[in-house]
């Protein structure tokens, strides 16, 4: 378009932009709520506006005629040819509708969110990798429409859209801009190229001419719809040199108009400003595109091929471009774009988009083929040439496998996926080899894709595959970019309104945030303002299957915010994260993190609490698992005040799932050797040994068998004093005739680590004449292997089961069933004078051990005597007659507690009717 258009063109302002737009028919001028004009542009060439078509928004430039009856048709032709050569090429987005009327001409294209001139300042900031992905992505965009002989002519940031997952567009090609503009009339390119008003030129050097020369007078005999059009593939690569330049320098650019005019006379060189790209190759490269002689620069097709596996990566052109390109397929739309208008039913390059699951379908696709991908990246770590682009000195290198070696190791968070023909243990197979910097960068390159898919899928499925991908990416994310980049947008789905969504969105959290172990500065309150907010609400999910995720959780965070606020403190330390204020002492920096700890203690603690008492017993489980890393958490004192005062409850629970847990030990009986571990011997004799006594006797035998399982682990611990132990064999070695060969093997294993922890003397003058009456011959050595095959046969379980009936129906006239009577009417006097007198009495008074009396007489009543002929019929012998009398404290207990059971669930029943 001439240059005398610049000197000729009316504003807009003349007259209503509503007027204008409204010669597009299907097009309005999108106004805000208070009336503001939405313009996005305000250039005197041409004004830019964000218009609203019935499908998404629209860009549309206006050019406002000079004069009537100015015919730009050959420009619109052009236009429309540019259109359908470059139409279906993956970074190229070409004008979709031109059209001229009377009073103005009208380019219109699909709406972008933003430009590269936004994206180089907003967060997160670009990475070395994203920087050259992007600029793999310009030149292979120009490289495709050069190939074509099609030329852009005003190539800058402005001009370059970038989506949310970083995939790059050539837009507003301007083949009908001027050529060549005046050296001395900056007006000229004011009007045409300076739109933003930022004074910087990108503009080729041999574009601008000066005074007198043949350009010169040429140009002055155009008419006013005369050009020359005369773009060359050099003058777009000095454009994407300084594009590429400013990217790679945080937004600086190395040109203004001024400085060019300079550069081109030999003045000025930007050089000094190109050294601060730390990247050598690429600022090798800048250097050579901007070369003032255009024969002297190479095509961008040469750039990529010369520059192949040194400022970019062979990952670049084997795999990765493909793979994103048709996955994304650009040309499909997307949500940085919305669904393409079909604008006056011309064929639109984003027909498809209006499909809602298109993300979920790409989704998928990655999903399936991430075996493949996992596999490409790790076989590019053997060619030895791929650049190092992000080598963080003292970088993480925890993966999932290794969070079976965190304190919290029995969380209920398996370190696997579900992505088939991936193995999640995968990173091990390379632990010994050195970093693989091409899974590392191609890794975040498809997490931005991830993520701006995840946020708009539909279904579900969708996005538990899409949580199992950032799970399996994580491993080879830096720290920063798992709490910048992937932290959000799982914490987005926290809110989903599918519960198993919000439960997975939580596990993958907790997993991520363990894998992190260094924070910068700006990420140090992230536990206090941004995480703990958004997951207290799960402590009162209406969801069971959330409250029950969050608690096994729960203890994982804990650690992981204490792990956090330590790494805070270090940074205030090292004086590199600032406090409020800079003359803090020592002192005051001691109490802030004291203040700190606290605070975020209450927090937990009253999440904690809250599911402490939630209504499922499966909530309570769950907590249960993970008990010693909140004991760790809380201390000692709150440990007793705040856990170990709930968890005395549990044993009384009506659910015997909350007494012992299907796999692989009993809830609260396995948090028991931690919280016994933490709290001491005095608070594990005074509190929780007379629980675990009441659930030696438990109606569930596999509980039985874990309360064995503990006491040996405890006692495994050094944390029994030694009269303690005597009496704890005392109880326990008449166990070992159960007919249930489990709790048999857990009696021995007990009895076995007792005489590790006790010496000879009380081994062979106590321990041993208690076991006497359960051994066939005499042992050399009390440890498992002698006392395996020296142990008595078991009671048969017939026999068992007939005693457990007969001890239920005993009546007052039984004298065998008497002793039992007698201890279960004075048991809660018992107990309350064992809290009084000591821990010391605990078993002797109110156990089993003084039952069990070699020298006591055993008497029968005559009802005694009909059971007894009813148990010899189905088979007992004398020997299971005399190991009767040695269990009968125990089985009339264990009835005891069955018939308790019976009568909760009458009453239930009951309730349930009326």
């Amino acid at each position: 378009m001439g240059n005398k258009i610049s000197t000729a063109t009316p504003s807009t302002a003349s007259a209503g932009i509503d007027s204008y737009v409204s010669e597009l028919g299907d097009v309005q001028y999108e106004r805000r709520q208070i009336d503001i004009d939405h313009s996005i542009g305000s250039a005197r060439f041409m004004k830019t506006i964000r218009g609203l078509h019935k499908d998404s928004l629209v860009i549309v430039k206006i050019f406002v005629k000079p004069e009537q009856g100015l015919s730009l048709q050959r420009y619109v032709q052009r236009l429309e040819d540019e259109r359908e050569k470059l139409s279906g090429m993956p970074n190229v987005f070409p004008w979709q509708r031109m059209l001229e009327t009377e009073k103005a001409a009208y380019l219109v294209r699909q709406f972008f969110y933003g430009s590269l001139y936004d994206r180089i300042s907003t967060r997160p900031f670009l990475t070395l990798i994203e920087k050259k992905w992007i600029a793999y992505q310009l030149l292979h965009g120009v490289a495709d429409a050069h190939s074509k002989e099609i030329y852009h002519g005003d190539i800058k940031t402005e001009n370059i859209q970038v989506t949310s997952w970083n995939w790059a567009f050539l837009v507003d090609f301007a083949s009908f801009k001027p050529t060549y503009l005046p050296e001395d009339n900056p007006a000229d390119f004011s009007f045409f190229f300076d739109t933003s008003s930022r004074r910087t030129c990108y503009v080729a050097p041999e574009r601008f001419y000066k005074a007198g020369t043949e350009i010169d007078q040429h140009m002055k005999q155009l008419n006013w719809d005369e050009d020359i059009s005369e773009l060359t593939p050099a003058m777009d690569i000095f454009s994407i040199g300084c594009v590429i330049a400013e990217m790679f320098l945080e937004g600086t650019s190395i040109f203004s108009l001024s400085q060019l005019f300079k550069y081109k006379s030999g003045d000025y060189s930007p050089h000094e400003q190109l050294e601060k790209i730390e990247d050598v190759d690429i600022r090798n490269m800048v250097k050579h595109m901007i070369q003032l002689d255009p024969n002297e620069r190479y095509t961008a097709e040469t750039y990529l091929q010369k520059w192949r596996g040194k400022a970019f990566p062979n990952y670049f052109y084997t795999f990765l471009y493909q793979y994103i390109s048709s996955v994304s397929d650009s040309h499909d739309g997307s949500s940085d774009m919305g669904p393409t208008p079909n604008i006056f039913n011309l064929p639109s390059p984003l027909a498809h988009a209006s499909d809602l699951a298109d993300a979920d379908k790409k989704i998928e696709r990655i999903y399936k083929d991430f075996d493949k991908i996992a596999f490409f990246f790790n076989a590019q770590d053997d060619d030895g040439n791929e650049s190092n682009t992000r080598a963080l000195p003292g970088e993480r290198r925890r993966t999932l496998s290794g969070l079976e070696s965190t304190t919290a190791s029995t969380i209920l968070l398996p370190p696997t996926l579900n992505i088939p023909n991936y193995d999640s243990h995968h990173s091990e197979k390379y632990a010994r080899k050195p970093r693989n910097q091409a899974y590392e960068d191609g890794a975040l390159i498809f997490l931005t894709t991830i993520c701006s898919l995840i946020r708009n899928t539909v279904y579900p499925r969708s996005k538990l595959m899409g949580l199992d991908i950032l799970l399996a990416l994580s491993e080879h994310l830096a720290d920063d970019v798992k709490l910048d980049r992937l932290v959000p947008y799982v914490i987005a789905l926290l809110s989903d309104e599918t519960a198993l969504i919000r439960a997975n969105a939580l596990k993958t959290l907790t997993q991520v945030l363990c894998m992190v172990e260094s924070i910068s500065p700006i990420n140090a309150p992230i536990f206090p303002e941004y995480i703990i907010p958004n997951v207290q609400p799960f402590a009162t999910d209406k969801e069971v299957l959330v409250r029950t995720t969050y608690a096994t959780c729960i203890a994982l965070l804990a650690e992981t915010a204490i792990r956090f606020q330590e790494m805070t403190q270090v940074l205030i330390n090292d004086g590199t994260f600032a406090t409020a204020d800079a003359d803090t002492n020592d002192l005051n920096i001691e109490s802030i993190y004291d203040s700190s700890m606290a605070e975020l203690k209450s927090i937990l603690q009253e999440q904690i609490a809250t599911l402490l008492i939630d209504p499922e017993s499966a909530v309570k489980r769950a907590l249960l698992i993970n008990i010693t890393c909140l004991c760790l958490f809380f201390g000692r004192q709150k440990a007793n005040d705040v856990l170990l005062s709930h968890m005395i409850t549990y044993l009384n629970d009506k659910d015997w799932m909350l007494r012992s847990s299907i796999v692989p030990f009993s809830a609260f009986l396995e948090s028991i050797k931690g919280i016994g571990t933490f709290v001491g011997g005095r608070s594990l004799e005074e509190y929780i040994l007379p629980l675990m006594m009441q659930a030696l006797t438990d109606v569930e035998e596999f509980v039985v068998e874990n309360v064995l399982t503990t006491l040996t682990s405890l006692s495994d611990l050094g944390l029994f004093q030694k009269m303690k132990l005597w009496e704890l064999v005392g109880v326990i070695a008449p166990l070992t005739c159960h007919p249930n060969i489990w709790i048999r093997y857990g009696a021995i294993g007990f009895i076995a680590s007792t005489s590790k922890h006790l010496p000879q003397t009380d081994i062979w003058c106590i321990i041993y004449p208690l076991l006497t009456p359960f051994l066939i011959s005499d042992v050399a050595e009390l440890n498992e292997l002698g006392l395996l095959e020296n142990i008595r046969p078991p009671l048969p379980r017939q026999i068992y089961d007939q005693a457990l009936v007969w001890a239920s129906k005993a009546t007052s006239k039984s004298l065998f069933w008497k002793i039992g009577r007698k201890k279960r009417a004075s048991d809660s006097a018992a107990s309350s004078k064992l809290e009084i007198r000591g821990p010391g009495t605990l078993i002797r008074q109110g156990s089993l051990f003084n039952s069990f009396m070699p020298s006591e007489k055993i008497t029968r009543s005559e009802e005694d005597e009909k059971f007894m002929e009813r148990l010899r019929s189905i088979g007992m012998t004398l020997e299971d007659e005399d190991k009767l009398v040695h269990m009968r404290e125990y089985i009339f207990k264990v009835s005891g507690a069955k018939m308790r059971q019976v009568l909760i669930v009458q009453r239930s029943l009951m309730i349930f009717k009326l």
